[in-house]
């Protein structure tokens, strides 16, 4: 009978595991495809949606999946994004007054619309980001580029997560 060194072998177990079921590491790929992208600005904070188009833009190409070209025409989808109902209300008060605010929580709803070629709909969400910012001072309003810039940085990463999400 033969006795065959199983100790020798061990080592290259996860070798064939991986080779058999051929894992790759990384972002899953979406293919060549050319995606267009419009941020569309219906809410009440003017500057909001530039931030958010160029938030969104930076997290897809870091992320590399997708490809984005500017001419809609030649695009196999096109994003769509629609901000809207922009809120901003008081969060925090200090204990000993409660008259004054000591931060604003902001909130913005988006309605993202992905479209093939034909312009028919195949994706229809709608996400909603919140961020906190607390006054430097009881007596000061936050900056406002910096409470609209981390709303965007968080709408921004929902949008970005719900299109990778999207089974394609």
């Amino acid at each position: 009978m033969i006795k065959l060194p199983w100790g020798n072998l061990l080592p290259l177990l996860p070798l064939f595991i991986f080779a058999s079921c051929s894992y790759k590491l990384g972002y899953p790929e979406v293919g060549e495809g050319l995606f267009h992208l419009r941020v569309k600005n219906d809410s009440m904070a003017p500057i909001l949606g530039a931030k958010v188009d160029r938030e969104l833009r930076k997290k897809i190409l870091r992320n590399g999946t997708f490809t984005l070209i500017q001419n809609q025409e030649d695009a196999d989808v096109s994003i769509l994004v629609t901000l809207s109902n922009y809120t901003d209300s008081t969060e925090a008060y200090r204990p000993e007054d409660s008259l004054l605010a000591a931060g604003l929580n902001l909130g913005i709803s988006a309605k993202i619309e992905l479209r093939d070629q034909k312009d028919d709909i195949f994706m229809d969400k709608q996400v909603r980001a919140n961020a906190s910012v607390l006054r430097s001072e009881s007596t000061r309003l936050p900056e406002e580029s910096s409470s609209l810039h981390a709303l965007a940085e968080e709408l921004a990463s929902k949008i970005h997560l719900s299109i990778l999400n999207q089974s394609w």
